[in-house]
């Protein structure tokens, strides 16, 4: 659990008379030189996802994100906090306009984005749900839900809900799950139903599954 100050729960979704800053539809031909920004800190030099940064001193910079892997991609002002949080294809990046590194990146195929009436951010990628808590300014990323596939995410009495695809099942291939804002307790989802029917299967904490060896393992072959 990562903690990155809490986010004001007036975000702006949009613009702001408090000009944070401004999507481009690419590269200025003209100007200072474009800062690369990536998850690794390392340069690359194609175009990615492109944003004007205005600092408090009137100055501007603008920021090439380094692309994920899906169609997602949004930016949250926080004025208030002077915090800009950007989803170029499917990472995230937490900015501060006066900095041209980010404070944090994470995720690399998120293709869905809710915010709580408190300026919570809701991320969802195809396994995980990662939430942005403006509450505690934590990130909290949730163990897998499902095994390839998350969707009709909303929030609903205090909770997440949605559905989870199921390669395994004989008829509804999508099923419910609900993760609690205030515990982060999950119920639900694909993944680990398969665990109920598959009690020879094992799950380490990156999600990866495996089969239990019930024999010792020189005894195996």
């Amino acid at each position: 659990m990562r903690h990155i100050g809490n986010l004001p729960a007036s975000a702006d979704r949009t613009m702001t008379a408090e000009k944070q800053y401004e999507i481009l539809d690419g590269l200025p031909a003209y100007g200072p030189m474009y800062v690369p920004i990536s998850p690794s800190g390392e340069p690359f030099y194609s175009e990615g996802f492109v944003v004007r940064f205005y600092k408090q001193d009137g100055s501007t910079w603008v920021a090439n994100f380094s692309k994920g892997w899906s169609n997602y991609s949004k930016v949250f002002g926080f004025p208030k906090q002077n915090i800009v949080i950007v989803f170029a294809n499917g990472t995230c990046y937490v900015m501060t306009p006066e900095l041209e590194t980010p404070k944090l990146s994470f995720g690399v195929s998120i293709d869905n984005v809710l915010m709580t009436e408190n300026g919570s951010l809701i991320c969802a990628d195809n396994t995980n749900v990662t939430i942005l808590d403006n509450e505690t300014g934590e990130l909290w990323r949730s163990d897998r839900i499902s095994w390839d596939g998350i969707k009709d995410l909303q929030i609903k009495n205090n909770c997440i809900i949605g559905v989870s695809y199921n390669p395994t099942a004989e008829s509804d291939e999508w099923i419910e799950f609900s993760i609690d804002l205030n515990t982060k307790k999950i119920k639900g989802g694909s993944f680990y139903d398969v665990f109920v029917n598959n009690p020879n299967l094992k799950v380490d904490k990156n999600g990866w599954v495996s089969v239990k060896h019930k024999r010792p393992w020189w005894k195996i072959f």
